[in-house]
């Protein structure tokens, strides 16, 4: 009945939002009659594009297969793109491989792609670090690359310091290894003192000349971020004079 109040909608963006609220209030009562007000959207609509997106995911839950092919039957490729994105999300929780893939594959580009890497790396990272970090610098130069290295770095740290530094060691891209040491320069700097000491026990004298290079970098991005360290009374921070040289 409502979709019929649609079809006497006075303008065009009047019928797209009667049909958008159809769709978003029968998704959880009515799927098929969701389905079918947001089908009705015009192509690559921003309310049809997140309706689709939530159905995904909410099929994807139940049948990752079955949320595939149906994202394949959508009318554009922004719509299918999108949609796979979601659904990767939803695969990473279980498989973040086949995830990882499937956004390799899905089209999808700019900041949506960036949102949705960093996701799928950060649940990765917690189950193999060292494939999700050799997904991550097979990306191109950008911020989803930049991104995914530091969130890699900052969590297998955390885990293994040691293996972590010995895969900073073996990197041979140069802006591949300086964006790893920038992200380790970050994680090193918001740790307390104690923790600090106890990774870079684990870096060679080239990686440690390296990271005192990032560091001014490094201090620019994390800002005020920075755990202060316990000060010549034991009190409070450091003299100006000393707080750089007692920050590692």
């Amino acid at each position: 009945m409502a979709l019929k109040t649609a079809e006497s909608a006075p303008s065009p963006e009047a019928r797209e939002e009667i049909i958008a609220e159809v769709a978003w209030n029968a998704l959880e009562i009515d799927p098929d009659l969701a389905r079918e007000a947001f089908l009705l959207l015009s192509a690559d609509h921003p309310q049809k594009i997140l309706l689709i997106q939530h159905f995904a995911m909410r099929l994807a839950e139940q049948n990752p297969d079955e949320a595939l092919a149906w994202a394949d039957t959508l009318g554009s490729e922004p719509e299918i793109a999108a949609t796979k994105g979601q659904i990767a999300l939803v695969l990473a929780e279980t498989d973040p491989q086949r995830a990882a893939n499937l956004l390799s594959e899905s089209g999808i580009v700019g900041h949506e792609f960036d949102v949705a890497v960093v996701q799928v790396l950060q649940r990765w990272a917690a189950q193999s670090a060292p494939d999700a970090a050799a997904w991550a610098i097979s990306f191109p130069p950008g911020p989803a690359r930049t991104a995914g290295i530091s969130l890699i770095v900052s969590q297998w740290a955390k885990t293994d310091a040691a293996a972590t530094f010995t895969w900073m060691r073996a990197l041979q891209d140069g802006p591949v290894r300086k964006e790893a040491v920038l992200a380790m320069e970050k994680a090193l700097l918001q740790q307390p003192q104690d923790v600090r000491e106890a990774w870079l026990q684990h870096a060679d004298s080239q990686t440690r000349s390296e990271l005192e290079e990032q560091r001014g970098p490094a201090m620019k991005e994390i800002g005020d971020n920075v755990p202060q360290p316990l000060s010549w009374n034991g009190n409070s921070a450091a003299p100006p004079e000393t707080a750089e040289e007692e920050t590692r």
